[in-house]
């Protein structure tokens, strides 16, 4: 597959639009002609699973909101207005992990405007506190990197006359110039924060020394692409072979000539000599080719949902998979978003002391994400939970598997120190059965 444009590409198959919504990323035949191509890219369909895989795992993801706690006043008020347009902190978190799952990383830079407020008042009023902005990668212009990670990192953007510009940090500094690497400066001015003001977030480990990561929906996107090409084939060999041919008859070329002008209910006719017998019929095309585009395309989209981890999403009903496997599934999605959600963890607390030092303050709170999945089938596990109680195998047995089912039933919201209480009342119930039974001997 020949793409110009990756970061492109991979967004447009999570929106659709692009050469998705005009055709432009269907591959031509070598024998197709340009009515037929253009016919085809008219006609094209994109069956969108990136956006349905991703959409699953996101939901998964922040089903329980991070827990933020002991936030200075800086914190407290940069989380309310992260990016000084009035946007919660959870919904910047929620747009990086996209982007980074889209486009492999996304880079928070962590800013504050140069203007200075005479007075406090004035401060609140023009709202000059450190803020966010999330960039894509495709907006990288040059980096550099030591030993201790990154020290330079340039971007591309335009100001407000449309002119090409780039803003450059460094450890020490910020630069506004019209190169990449800091020639022709603009604007520049020191920051003293001792690092890098700008926080990579992947959704994939990294492997090289590189500061781009490779995008999590790139295997996903790419058979994507092979099944919206798929698809479109198909629908060109349904229609252009779904009606059948109707076999006139016609003695010589001469009588044949005569049936140029008749309509005929399929508009498909075949004249032949009836000398050599046969009556008016219709032939219609071997089903082989439509009948393999539909078992290829339905092996897609199974290798799709097995790629993306959540292959019980499309064969479930049919697979007669067993409980195991679909364990065995569910722990992989699981693994997933554990270690995004320590991803993101990790992100926001590089981000929050980045925040309190632009204020001269040091951040000391807490920022907690949800590592607690619930993906097993809850209902089957209470029912087998609850048939294993009638068993009566032991008091401690029992008293295991009532933890396990509170775990179970209060896994989106129990605390830590819920369960705690839980299973002192839950041991505590022997001691209180042997209390009463010494007192009614």
């Amino acid at each position: 597959m020949q793409i110009g444009n990756k970061y492109q590409f991979l967004l447009d198959a999570y929106t659709g639009e692009g050469g998705f919504w005009d055709g432009s990323y269907l591959i031509k035949h070598p024998r197709e002609s340009d009515e037929k191509y253009n016919r085809r890219k008219a006609l094209a369909v994109y069956p969108n699973y990136v956006k349905k895989v991703v959409k699953a795992y996101l939901g998964q993801l922040f089903k329980v909101p991070p827990q933020r706690e002991n936030l200075n006043e800086v914190y407290e008020r940069f989380s309310q207005d992260a990016d000084r347009k009035k946007t919660y902190i959870d919904d910047i978190v929620k747009k990086a992990m996209l982007l980074s799952m889209i486009m492999g990383v996304c880079f928070a830079v962590v800013d504050k405007p140069r203007e200075e407020a005479l007075t406090r008042a004035e401060e609140l009023e023009k709202r000059l506190f450190p803020y966010v902005v999330l960039k894509k990668p495709s907006e990288v212009a040059a980096y550099k990197t030591d030993d201790l990670g990154l020290s330079m990192i340039s971007f591309c953007e335009t100001d407000e006359q449309g002119l090409l510009r780039y803003r450059i940090f460094t450890r020490t500094e910020w630069i506004i110039a019209q190169d990449p690497e800091g020639r022709g400066v603009i604007q520049r001015g020191e920051h003293g924060l001792g690092d890098v003001p700008v926080v990579p977030l992947y959704s994939m480990e990294v492997l090289t020394d590189s500061i781009f990561g490779t995008p999590w929906i790139l295997d996903i996107a790419e058979l994507n692409f092979d099944l919206y090409n798929a698809l479109s084939e198909l629908r060109e060999l349904l229609r252009s072979q779904t009606f059948s041919i109707l076999a006139f008859p016609a003695k010589d070329v001469a009588d044949a000539a005569k049936l140029k002008d008749i309509t005929l209910s399929t508009e498909n006719a075949l004249p032949y000599n009836p000398e050599a017998g046969g009556k008016p019929d219709f032939i219609a095309p071997p089903e082989g080719p439509v009948r393999l585009y539909l078992e290829y395309i339905e092996k897609t989209i199974q290798h799709i949902y097995k790629i993306a981890g959540i292959e019980f999403l499309g064969t479930e009903a049919k697979s007669g998979k067993s409980g195991v496997a679909f364990s065995f599934m569910f722990q992989e999605m699981d693994a997933v978003l554990q270690s995004w959600a320590g991803a993101l963890e990790e992100w926001e607390y590089r981000i929050a002391e980045l925040v309190c030092r632009w204020e001269g303050e040091t951040f000391e709170g807490n920022i907690t994400y949800n590592r607690r999945f619930n993906l097993v089938d809850l209902a089957q596990e209470v029912k087998n939970a609850l048939d294993a109680v009638t068993l009566q195998i032991s008091p401690t047995f029992d008293r295991e598997l009532k933890k396990r089912l509170a775990r179970l039933v209060l896994a989106d919201w129990g605390s830590d120190e819920v369960f705690e209480k839980i299973d002192e009342e839950i041991d505590g119930e022997d001691v209180y059965r042997e209390r009463l039974a010494e007192e009614t001997a």
